[in-house]
């Protein structure tokens, strides 16, 4: 299975209502600074005031303020610490 076939059968699992299971949404976008992590955060605002479980996995906010402000309040999976 190619990588083309493998995206598509992940797109196609995540859209199964049925499964029971979470979905995955996928937000593109070219280049750095196109607003992917500030869609993603108000989506998932807007998701948390529907009462929906959300939890940011990583957050990079590349010290943008606006990108924090969005993500206060969400639920976020502690990042492991690497040793070195």
């Amino acid at each position: 299975m190619n990588q083309n076939e493998r995206a598509s059968r992940y797109l196609k699992d995540a859209n199964l209502e049925t499964s029971g299971r979470g979905k995955l949404k996928i937000f593109f976008g070219y280049a750095a600074g196109v607003g992917k992590t500030y869609s993603m955060l108000a989506e998932a605002q807007d998701l948390k005031q529907e009462g929906q479980d959300v939890i940011i996995g990583y957050l990079e906010d590349h010290g943008r303020a606006d990108t924090r402000n969005l993500a206060r309040g969400l639920e976020s999976i502690p990042v492991k610490k690497r040793i070195l």
